[in-house]
């Protein structure tokens, strides 16, 4: 049989009642007791440590784990980096997040950045084609260089929301002269120079148009020239003009033919559009007012041509006819007795006759300036108003005496 075991030491002899084991505290009392013993700076450390480790157990929903479930708090020594290293383990998660959100969010800041960028370029874009449909629809009609140039600045002056606008064509002398100047609202305008010229020391838009290809000129410091400004264009001034932006209009050979230059009495206006933007949008308005030049001057050209070639040709015959007839009649009137005269009745119908022939020659003398003048119309058309608001090209030799020979 087996040999039955004697009651150790340790355990109670039979009949003797185990002694009840210690009841565990609340880890509330021992936190507070173990704190309590710590010194007063140490205590304080702990209390902000401890709200801190809650705050961040509550925010992830989490419960916190010891390493080792065994190991046992004695005192505040132990108890400091328990906390310590919970709350170490809470920051890891946060400072993932923390890290993932500044990748996020500097991403963000570049899509931002990229969106603007192309949110501008679209708004430009459409600005662009806005500008180009407007300076396309202006031109149904044949009108002068003057009038095309003035009409093509008031589509940017609206487009651009500018304040004002001035236009210079190239005369024959090479002169820029001011052909035409208005403001947004119809006001009153500054007082220009008629004319520039090219070789003009330190005028930015002179020096680009004489040397330099480019398609714009964009000044931002029109303050007079004394004052060390760029405003050498301008005598005087009723409003205060900041900022200026020329077109420099150019046509197939580069050629400058015709400046816009817009103004604005914000300083540095111009400068919130890109520089692809105004170059392009002088490209168009040159190509939009260049293209209806060149019809114009073509239309005329060919409708001069025809009818220098068939006009002339009957008006030396008419005016030959007359001219034979004339000298026909004066020798007849000298000679006194030509069969041909007796119809007549008195020398009186014979002056008479010849008065309707000289009328008949000047009529054919003022065709034929006609015909001249509508040759030279191609380089300089004039218009004059005719019956019910109509215009018309100016063709009578009359208004300009001295230019037929």
């Amino acid at each position: 049989m087996p040999r039955s075991k004697k009651p150790s030491a340790a355990q109670p002899a039979p009949g003797q009642a185990c002694p009840a084991p210690p009841q565990p505290q609340p880890v509330r009392q021992e936190l507070m007791a173990l704190m309590g013993a710590a010194p007063a700076p140490v205590r304080r450390a702990l209390g902000d440590l401890l709200l801190s480790v809650k705050a961040g157990l509550e925010a992830a929903n989490q419960t916190p784990k010891f390493v080792d479930a065994r190991a046992r708090v004695f005192d505040w020594r132990n108890l400091l980096p328990m906390l310590t290293d919970i709350r170490s383990k809470l920051d890891r998660p946060v400072a993932a997040r923390l890290r993932r959100r500044g990748k996020a969010k500097a991403e963000l800041v570049r899509l931002d950045e990229k969106f603007s960028l192309l949110r501008r370029a679209h708004e430009q874009m459409s600005l662009m084609v806005q500008i180009t449909y407007a300076l396309v629809n202006v031109g149904g009609e044949f009108q002068t260089p003057e009038e095309i140039l003035e009409q093509s600045a008031g589509v940017l002056l609206e487009q651009l929301e500018a304040d004002l606008f001035v236009c210079r064509l190239r005369d024959k002398s090479e002169e820029w002269v001011n052909v035409a100047a208005d403001t947004l609202h119809g006001t009153a305008t500054p007082i220009f120079v008629h004319a520039l010229e090219e070789s003009i020391p330190g005028h930015p838009v002179m020096q680009a148009v004489a040397s330099k290809p480019w398609s714009y000129v964009l000044s931002n410091n029109l303050m007079s020239a004394e004052r060390g400004g760029e405003s050498y264009d301008c005598v005087a001034y009723q409003e205060g003009y900041r900022s200026r932006l020329a077109f420099i209009l150019r046509g197939h050979d580069t050629r400058p033919f015709g400046l816009i230059m817009l103004y604005s009495r914000v300083e540095g206006f111009f400068s919130g559009f890109d520089h692809q933007f105004l170059a392009d949008c002088s490209r168009i308005v040159s190509l939009t007012v260049g293209s209806r030049l060149e019809v114009g001057r073509d239309a005329l050209a060919k409708a001069s041509g025809g009818m220098a070639h068939v006009g002339n040709n009957a008006l030396s015959v008419i005016k030959n006819c007359l001219e034979l007839v004339k000298e026909d009649l004066e020798a007849a009137i000298q000679a006194g007795a030509v069969p041909v005269l007796r119809q007549f009745r008195t020398a009186l119908d014979l002056a008479r006759e010849i008065e309707l022939i000289c009328c008949a020659l000047s009529g054919a003398e003022r065709l034929r300036g006609a015909i001249a003048n509508l040759l030279d119309s191609v380089e300089h058309p004039r218009i004059m108003h005719y019956i019910r608001g109509e215009e018309v090209l100016d063709l009578d030799p009359q208004s300009f005496p001295g230019k037929l020979k």
